[in-house]
């Protein structure tokens, strides 16, 4: 699988770095894509327009899975929890996806995707107004619905839950992605999911995630706009697997491509063997 996130269409939109992702998606033969949000800067029509046309390349070579990100919301429509709440994803159903929590299944692997952009709703504020239109939330009735759709997925079906926002704190940022983090984390430690596949916060992450009794590995992709934290080059990642072996790797831009980098986890497939520590694990987090 391919995994791509935060393209941001709009001025911070960098068309090298998205034609260098098309390119390697073009390249390789993959059984899906992930696009896990911020199509669009501002939500805007020409932004979405344009973001249309990206997907569509995309879906040309696989099947693709969309969430929307805190960028597609339009929050004003809805301002904490007063308005019309359907309007603030108008946009982004009309262009990207009609599904906010898309199931996208091929042979082999199940993908289950959940809508953790809330714009000022409620569901995703917090105390601190620095986080009102950032942080994402993800409801107890959302999560039950995951763990329902993953745990219907066919056996030996490699599982993936796709979300805009991390679920582990970033470490250039330090910041969480989603409201109550620790009470999203519980309920992912005991879904039947092999890896979480984020955006958001614009540094690519990948590494295994103990917490509890449960573990899985986490999937962050870097932004392929010009939004990149530390100066960092734009990232992607690739999701490989094999009936035995899971291995999640991140690909750098650099001279005009994607090109794979040291950032890598590799562990057993789930009920193949006991998994072991590798290098990058995280452990009780929180």
């Amino acid at each position: 699988m391919l995994h791509c996130s935060d393209i941001h269409c709009g001025r911070p939109f960098v068309q090298a770095h998205v034609d260098a992702a098309l390119a390697l998606a073009r390249s390789h033969t993959w059984n899906a894509v992930v696009l896990s949000g911020d199509f669009s800067q501002r939500a805007r029509v020409h932004e979405f327009e344009q973001a249309r046309e990206l997907v569509a390349a995309f879906r040309a070579v696989a099947p693709t899975i969309m969430v929307p990100g805190n960028h597609d919301a339009a929050w004003w429509h809805a301002p904490f929890g007063y308005g019309d709440f359907a309007r603030v994803h108008e946009r982004y159903r009309r262009y990207i996806c009609e599904d906010l929590a898309p199931t996208v299944r091929v042979p082999g692997v199940t993908l289950v995707g959940l809508n953790s952009a809330w714009g000022t709703h409620p569901e995703s504020l917090t105390w601190y107004p620095r986080d009102w239109r950032v942080k994402g939330g993800l409801t107890p009735v959302q999560l039950a619905d995951a763990h329902a759709r993953l745990a219907a997925a066919p056996d030996g079906d490699l599982r993936l839950l796709v979300v805009h926002h991390n679920v582990v704190r970033g470490r250039l940022s330090n910041r969480w992605g989603l409201k109550q983090p620790l009470r999203v984390l519980d309920a992912l430690a005991a879904m039947p999911v092999d890896v979480v596949c984020t955006g958001h916060d614009h540094e690519e992450r990948v590494e295994r995630v103990q917490h509890g009794g449960g573990h899985f590995v986490v999937s962050a992709a870097n932004t392929l706009s010009s939004r990149m934290r530390g100066h960092r080059p734009s990232a992607l990642n690739v999701i490989e697997a094999t009936p035995d072996m899971l291995t999640v790797q991140a690909w750098g831009y650099h001279d005009g491509g994607f090109t794979p980098g040291p950032m890598r986890v590799s562990l057993p497939r789930r009920g193949t063997a006991p998994p072991h520590d590798p290098a990058g694990a995280m452990h009780g987090v929180g």
